[in-house]
């Protein structure tokens, strides 16, 4: 089987934007890794953050720099092979191996094929990642043979789903036609909701054990605090975090009046009032519906994408696109359009996923503002300090890095917040 010829305006243009973002992203890494490597506390932790402690910040946040620009580069270069050779040759394999006619089974294979061509890239960093740079700081917990477990359940999981969704997306579009993205987006809206209750209740537990919170002072506080701020706490959790990581999270799930809140077992050994804090900070963003309004945006852009791929798969343009990255004059597939059309918006896709990481980092000042309001300031002070600090998170941030990359603002931004908010509530009490 011959290589395909993947040349083009639209890969020429696909080829520059994305080598361009790889050179800006990696400029960014660098600014990082510069600050990553200073030794003097910043000024404004100095005599509240211990230099030990700090230089232990350091070391990780380099380790883990330096490491990815080492995979940052072998993804982009291992793209480009994709690209101009591996991925068009797959599906020209896979439409020798099951007909061109086969749509739905050529699609499934191609996708499968794809899957694992990327393992002998993508195993190799996870287990370095996991087991060289977490192992090296204190934070990796999981086994050689828990790794290749979760693997192995996430893989079937990909199959179970992706045999079921691929195929029902490709049947929508051949359907209904020229209207298909109506009927392709309210699909979606479905799924959306279905997994929003199907994941935490079927999926996370095949990979965490819940259990009722053991603490039971702790428990009648948390209820105390839903309570307070009338929110519809149905059942309250914790799961074993630390199975995997030693890295501490917490969040909520549920539908309408039927919440749950879920602890990591690896924050419960922080004080009862940072904890409550914290959970007061994940309320504000019920309370805000910081969810709500991302669900509208999501379901605005699911839309519009949909619709401005069938405005260019009913088109020449299509046909263009196809041809020049090798898949041939003649393939009329759902998924390599589909795949193709993602490939080509991902300029303005970049440019809103910047938008919704400056959106997130306001919606987690509004968060703590509401933690804040409640009288939990110098609680959440603590509680996200110590987090901070057990983590090793970066305390030394650049401000051009941290704008681009973090959806949640620098732990100094967030503590200069809280006392301003604090010191602003003082004088109206006053």
């Amino acid at each position: 089987m011959v290589l395909p010829s993947v040349s083009g305006p639209y890969v020429w243009a696909f080829v520059a934007f994305s080598s361009v973002l790889h050179v800006f992203e990696q400029y960014l890494e660098y600014r990082q890794l510069q600050k990553n490597r200073e030794d003097t506390v910043p000024a404004e932790f100095q005599g509240t953050v211990d230099t030990a402690k700090f230089l232990e910040s350091q070391a990780y946040q380099k380790d883990k720099r330096i490491f990815g620009f080492k995979r940052d580069w072998i993804a982009f270069l291992f793209s480009q092979a994709q690209l101009f050779v591996i991925t068009p040759w797959l599906w020209h394999f896979a439409v020798a191996t099951c007909g061109r006619e086969a749509e739905y089974s050529c699609t499934l294979f191609w996708l499968f094929l794809q899957q694992w061509v990327e393992k002998p890239v993508n195993i190799p960093m996870s287990l370095y990642s996991n087991f060289v740079i977490e192992e090296r700081h204190g934070f990796n917990k999981m086994t050689v043979s828990l790794f290749f477990t979760d693997m192995l359940k996430s893989e079937l999981l990909s199959y179970f789903f992706g045999g079921l969704l691929v195929p029902l997306l490709i049947w929508i579009v051949r359907y209904f036609g020229q209207s298909f993205y109506i009927y392709l987006w309210a699909t979606f809206q479905i799924l959306i909701f279905a997994f929003m209750w199907i994941y935490p209740n079927f999926i996370q537990p095949l990979f965490n054990k819940f259990e009722t919170l053991k603490d039971e002072d702790l428990k009648k506080k948390i209820e105390d605090l839903a309570a307070e701020v009338s929110f519809p706490l149905t059942m309250l959790f914790q799961i074993d975090g630390s199975k995997r990581s030693g890295h501490s999270n917490a969040y909520f799930f549920g539908f309408w009046k039927y919440k749950r809140i879920v602890l990591y077992d690896t924050l419960l050994h922080l004080k009862h009032d940072d904890i409550l804090a914290i959970l007061c900070h994940e309320l504000g963003h019920w309370k805000f519906g910081h969810t709500l309004t991302n669900l509208v945006i999501s379901s605005v852009h699911i839309f519009v994408l949909f619709w401005l791929f069938g405005v260019v798969m009913y088109s020449e343009v299509s046909k263009k696109m196809v041809s020049q990255f090798g898949y041939g004059d003649d393939t009329d597939a759902v998924m390599v359009s589909l795949s193709l059309f993602m490939m080509l918006f991902s300029p303005t896709e970049q440019f809103l996923s910047l938008l919704m990481t400056m959106l997130s980092r306001s919606f987690e000042f509004q968060a703590d503002s509401f933690a804040a309001a409640k009288g939990r300031s110098e609680a959440l002070q603590s509680g996200l300090f110590q987090i901070h600090e057990e983590n090793k998170g970066d305390l030394n941030p650049d401000e051009w890095y941290s704008w681009y990359h973090f959806s949640h603002p620098p732990l100094v931004e967030r503590l200069r917040a809280l006392k301003a908010f604090d010191s602003a509530s003082s004088k109206k009490a006053s």
